[in-house]
């Protein structure tokens, strides 16, 4: 399968660092604090390759610098040091200087001002947050929600954006009676829906979620969860998917990345990592969710 996405030793340090950092912290040092300056290292030296119509899991307990991955991807904060690349595709094409003249991959994305990381984020991908209240806005309508991505994205026309929304949360599971409420009145596995038909507006290649499933009731995950793989399937989407949740990553994921303390330690295909681990934080994590 061809790649989408590049990542290649992305970086996220919160301090100044210290000559000490590199030898105080990661997954051998059991901390990504350093002692010396008090550095913390949230995500270290990551790379990774996503390919067309694949799920990739990342998995961790919480402080492994998971959901900081994530953040850096959709450009939600800034790199320390590291690049990322995108595939030549369609939607990408009115990024100015995205790609040099020849070439099928972008340039470094986290080397450009905010203003073309957005245009390029916002071609490409979508996200659906932990949290539904970072992804939408409450006192909006469900049917607003979408419309404001489509807004951003140059959508004028208001028919047109509500026959898109109307698609989209009834693609979703969201009853369109209710389009015109805010997602405030909503459940938080119908809040999360409406989180995903916003993110699947404007047609990404790629898809972020972000412990999507943490807080729902066990028979509302497995409603969300079957959504989302049958929208991966029609919809021949590439996923990034975050979850301290074992049973998530195996139910979605081809391929999956386990961090600990900012860094990745083992990394292969979901059933040999959950089957035959081989670093012992993976074997530990797989024990933990069998008793």
């Amino acid at each position: 399968m061809d790649a989408l996405l590049r990542v290649h030793g992305i970086t996220r340090r919160y301090g100044s660092g210290c000559p000490q950092c590199l030898d105080n912290t990661g997954a051998a040092a059991g901390t990504n604090r350093c002692d010396a300056c008090g550095s913390v290292w949230a995500c270290r030296d990551v790379s990774l390759e996503l390919r067309a119509e694949e799920a990739l899991g990342i998995v961790g307990e919480s402080g492994s610098g998971k959901s900081t991955l994530v953040k850096l991807l959709h450009f939600d904060d800034a790199a320390t040091s590291g690049y990322v690349e995108l595939a030549r595709m369609p939607a990408l094409e009115g990024v100015d200087d995205l790609y040099a003249e020849g070439c099928d991959w972008s340039r470094d994305v986290l080397s450009m001002d905010r203003y073309r990381q957005r245009k390029a984020r916002d071609a490409s991908m979508g996200i659906v947050y932990q949290h539904p209240h970072l992804g939408l806005r409450m006192g909006v309508s469900a049917g607003g929600n979408v419309a404001e991505r489509l807004l951003s994205a140059g959508w004028r026309s208001i028919a047109a954006m509500r026959a898109r929304a109307s698609e989209l949360l009834e693609r979703t599971e969201i009853p369109l009676s209710r389009m015109d409420e805010p997602p405030r009145n909503f459940s938080g596995g119908m809040q999360q829906r409406v989180q995903i038909a916003k993110a699947l507006s404007g047609d990404p290649a790629i898809l972020l979620l972000d412990e999507v499933t943490t807080g729902l009731d066990l028979s509302v995950q497995a409603r969300v969860l079957d959504m989302i793989r049958t929208l991966r399937e029609e919809l021949r989407l590439s996923m990034l998917v975050v979850s301290h949740d074992l049973g998530v990553i195996n139910l979605l994921c081809q391929r999956t990345m386990v961090m600990k303390n900012g860094q990745v330690v083992e990394s292969g295909l979901t059933d040999q990592i959950l089957q035959d681990p081989q670093h012992g934080y993976t074997q530990l994590l797989v024990a933990s969710q069998l008793q």
